[in-house]
């Protein structure tokens, strides 16, 4: 898996779109919800969706203008696309994160106001690992024996807490954490998925990296905001942090150098089972991009 384009060639793009996901369970714009921030062609002002259903609508507007125009998308979800190494094979028989994208398809319920059963699909996950664990954190007030509170109070499940792409990002959290702040489990639990929903609507014409090549139309990416924070602590004009960072890092994408994005320093085993942050490792690069002139 070359995990770029043909013959190993770096993708070009003509729109970038950069989703800052929410795993909130009723609707809410502003801070900490759902913005989507775009470049290039069709690029325009970052977007507050109230519920991941708007959103997912919103996101495939997007991509069928895009297609429609013969425009190649890349479209980057600050979520993770997959965990640790073991998790697949051990859940779904499979060592590949898409397997996993696939289960929570068939397991996952997020209706229309953001009402979902993420905790309960932990907890399930949970009993079917050794020892407890590998997923914690959950209101208190939730009966989930099997889903801890607490990540001191898991063991023996046998998995690592990060993921290879994340020992490169400054302040990542683990995907196994599903409550309170840098909560990305539970954004990642419904956010895969949404996304293998929208694999299956777009076919051969939308691929998954690193996990599937990146020559398709509309290629779905996993990011890290954080990536860009120098620039965001900075920047003026926006109605608040989350703003910023999907309209910057949308930017900083569209103008990079996709060659050296799209060139990981991983095995092809980890990039199919853990996948990869796109960005990682490159954060100086992405803020020369962004200050760079048009």
């Amino acid at each position: 898996m070359s995990g770029t384009g043909a013959g190993g060639a770096a993708p070009r793009f003509d729109r970038v779109l950069v989703v800052d996901w929410s795993a909130n369970s009723t609707p809410k714009r502003g801070a900490d919800s759902i913005w989507i921030g775009t470049a290039g062609a069709g690029g325009g002002v970052p977007e507050n969706l109230a519920t991941r259903a708007q959103a997912m609508d919103m996101l495939r507007l997007h991509i069928n203008a895009g297609l429609a125009a013969g425009a190649r998308i890349l479209v980057a979800f600050d979520i993770g696309f997959g965990f640790p190494r073991g998790f697949a094979q051990h859940l779904t028989g499979q060592a590949s994160a898409l397997a996993v994208w696939d289960w929570l398809a068939r397991h996952i319920t997020d209706d229309a106001r953001n009402g979902n059963n993420r905790f309960e699909v932990a907890a399930e996950i949970n009993r079917k690992f050794p020892g407890t664990g590998p997923f914690w954190g959950r209101p208190s007030g939730r009966d989930l024996p099997d889903l801890p509170e607490k990540g001191t109070a898991r063991h023996g499940h046998g998995l690592a807490e990060l993921r290879a792409a994340e020992a490169l990002c400054s302040g990542a959290h683990p995907m196994w954490k599903l409550y309170t702040t840098g909560s990305v489990g539970s954004q990642s639990l419904l956010g895969m998925a949404h996304l293998a929903a929208l694999r299956a609507d777009y076919g051969d014409a939308l691929a998954v990296w690193p996990m599937q090549g990146a020559d398709a139309p509309v290629v779905l990416v996993e990011t890290y905001l954080s990536l860009i924070d120098a620039a965001v602590r900075v920047a003026q004009g926006y109605s608040c942090k989350d703003a910023a960072q999907v309209d910057l890092l949308a930017r900083a994408l569209h103008k990079s150098d996709m060659a050296a994005l799209f060139a990981p320093d991983a095995a092809p085993d980890i990039l199919r089972e853990e996948g990869w942050i796109l960005g990682a490792g490159h954060s100086a690069a992405l803020l020369r991009a962004l200050n760079a002139p048009d």
